[in-house]
């Protein structure tokens, strides 16, 4: 506005003269234009801009950040002291779990992976009410239990001790940990989905435990009532009294002190010459030792490998069997109702009928998204 107001007195000023007039009136004709101009037009109309811009943002804020949920806290599902060996929304290098990311449509990991071995105790975090029990496709045999905030889920397992529609208590063991499924090693993949999960979440709806899990299982528990009990008055009373009997300390009138002196003096040099060749022996002992203890670890690795290739062989033909008596059933089926059938991935469904008409027990009919499978 000051550059405008002074283009218009640069015009007036110079039909006069220019010379003499313009260096004069300008700066008396300046300040009382200026200060009109300035104060009432431009400032009321810049303020309500600036203040009208901050009001909007706070006020959208915080209704998206407070993903509250009313979960209470939650006992760990084992007991002992295990890492977590993947994260919530952990990224892997690993290509195969990227591509069973990218089919599962999540964006990280959706749940906690703890490093146990095979044939843990599995307990369940809450009390609840048991919806899902046994083989569920790439979470292998796991549990799911409905409780009043949610759902929780134990995945590749290697058994289940509870049914469905099972009610459970708070670490009540439902099942042993193992590498069923979709599994690279043996582990438990703990996951939890509170009520009216946000499906868009790049999680499924599922969201991280770790903030939940702050009690201890059952076990850990009771390992203080355990050493409460024997610290009862009655067996200090009795051993009070026997330990007076047994400390007779009254060996002043056995003072031959001379027999123990003849007794030490053969032992020192026997002592001596053998304290070397333990050492010696020792030391080849560790070293051989170690090799043993490695060589078992290889040989107890190797035997678990075997065993879950066969566990997962044994798998794959139950859910062929299930897939053929799908097609007696039904006389013609698709992917869909596959992935339906054993809650796999697309991927996984086709790879089972494609082994089926390799094999030729089923006839493929059709292609692309028409196709299906038939006897």
């Amino acid at each position: 506005m000051a550059d405008d107001i002074s283009q218009d007195q640069t015009q007036t000023t110079i039909e006069p003269q220019q010379p003499t007039v313009s260096p004069t009136d300008q700066p008396p004709i300046e300040t009382p234009q200026s200060t009109e101009t300035k104060i009432e037009i431009p400032i009321p109309s810049e303020t309500p801009q600036l203040e009208q811009v901050p009001v909007v943002p706070p006020e959208t804020q915080p209704p998206v950040s407070p993903p509250v949920f009313d979960i209470p806290a939650l006992h760990y599902p084992f007991s002992g002291n295990f890492p977590v060996t993947f994260s919530f929304g952990q990224q892997s290098d690993n290509e195969d779990i990227k591509k069973k990311f990218q089919e599962w449509g999540i964006v990280g990991h959706n749940g906690l992976d703890f490093g146990l071995t095979a044939g843990n105790e599995v307990f369940a975090c809450d009390s609840g009410k048991v919806i899902q029990s046994g083989d569920n496709g790439d979470f292998g045999t796991s549990i799911t239990i409905q409780h009043s905030w949610g759902q929780s889920i134990y995945a590749h397992l290697q058994e289940t001790k509870v049914k469905e529609n099972d009610e459970v208590k708070v670490n009540q063991v439902i099942g042993l940990s193992g590498s069923s499924g979709a599994a690279f090693g043996e582990h438990l993949h703990f996951a939890i989905k509170p009520n009216n999960p946000d499906q868009n979440n790049g999680y499924l709806g599922f969201i991280d435990p770790a903030p939940y899990l702050s009690l201890f299982s059952q076990k850990e528990e009771q390992k203080p009532e355990t050493t409460e009990t024997p610290p009862v008055q009655s067996t200090p009373e009795e051993t009070k009294p026997s330990e007076p009997i047994q400390q007779p300390e009254v060996i002043p009138p056995q003072q031959s002190v001379p027999e123990p002196t003849i007794n030490i003096d053969p032992e020192k040099p026997v002592e001596q010459k053998e304290e070397p060749q333990q050492t010696e022996n020792s030391q080849v002992s560790d070293e051989e030792i170690q090799q043993q203890v490695d060589d078992k670890l290889k040989a107890e690795l190797d035997a678990r490998r075997i065993k879950a290739n066969q566990s997962r062989q044994t798998r794959r033909e139950e859910n062929l069997m299930k897939i053929e008596k799908l097609i007696e059933e039904k006389k013609q089926i698709n992917n869909d109702d596959v992935r339906e059938l054993l809650h796999v991935s697309q991927s996984t469904a086709t790879n089972y009928l494609e082994d089926l008409v390799k094999r030729g027990t089923i006839k493929l009919n059709g292609k692309g998204k028409a196709t299906t499978y038939s006897y």
